[in-house]
């Protein structure tokens, strides 16, 4: 891939994102996991650490999956763009219908994968809390929350790889089968190096937005939130999360728009193989 080509995609990518009609498509499903997150991070303020260790990162496995299902939709309403054909959405998302309950369930292995090192790591704290000798059984082990905490950290790299490379191989089906993956695999090594580089540039303008708004979120707890009920502190950042999640929408759609991009590429280049 030249970069010619690369900015071909990006830009064609781009201008398909500003779409009104996606925008509210997409909207109500990141509203959902930003009230997921929402709602654990209240939980989390008033629990243990290991308790808010798996607050933490659940969320992230859970929204994977309602993404997977509407990135179906977006992808599958990019290719009809892209041919230039007439848009019903309403019959796409039933067309997309068989799709939706298959594809979210590839969010399982992730959060039973995730709750097994979860499991783990409480192990570890009990170990901590022996009377005595607690807390030099625990630096001693110490290597092992650290592995664990990795290891939850690779799950959600690999979280936003599926999304990136499963849901467009998915939308070009009419079903979900497990051959898919082998697909997907056999797609993606041809080319490692650019099956790693095209995430990043899908992922580029998600990066950039959510971090302006994560830093003013940031800034507005530090200078305007003050430390309150758990119930204030659900309703306040609930509100916030509103704005923060419809900004957020059309990056959101530019990572399908892109993924769809991506996957083409490389699947007409093995073919040519």
């Amino acid at each position: 891939m030249t970069w010619e080509h690369l900015e071909k995609i990006f830009n064609r990518s781009f201008h398909h994102s500003l779409s009104k009609q996606k925008w509210f498509l997409v909207f109500p499903v990141i509203a959902l996991c930003s009230f997921l997150g929402v709602i654990c991070r209240t939980i989390a303020k008033a629990s243990t650490p290991w308790i808010q260790m798996s607050l933490a990162f659940l969320p992230i496995f859970l929204c994977a999956g309602f993404l997977l299902a509407v990135g179906i939709v977006l992808v599958r309403i990019y290719h009809h763009e892209l041919k230039g054909e007439r848009l019903y959405y309403l019959k796409t998302i039933r067309n997309s219908g068989k799709l939706f309950w298959g594809i979210s369930y590839l969010a399982v292995p992730l959060i039973f994968a995730y709750l097994i090192l979860w499991m783990i790591l409480g192990v570890f704290y009990l170990l901590r809390a022996i009377p005595a000798i607690g807390e030099f059984v625990g630096a001693i082990l110490s290597f092992g929350p650290f592995l664990l905490v990795l290891g939850s950290l690779v799950l959600s790299i690999l979280s936003l790889l599926i999304l990136f490379y499963i849901t467009p191989a998915a939308a070009r089906k009419s079903e979900l089968r497990p051959s898919i993956a082998e697909e997907v695999y056999g797609v993606v090594k041809t080319n490692p190096f650019q099956a790693v580089i095209l995430p990043l540039f899908g992922l580029l303008p998600l990066f950039l937005v959510g971090g302006l708004l994560a830093l003013a979120a940031f800034v507005t707890r530090t200078m305007y939130a003050a430390v309150d009920s758990s119930l204030f502190f659900a309703l306040r950042w609930f509100l916030i999360m509103l704005p923060f999640s419809a900004l957020l929408t059309p990056a959101v759609v530019f990572f399908f728009n892109f993924s769809a991009e991506s996957y083409n590429f490389i699947h007409k280049k093995t073919e040519k193989k």
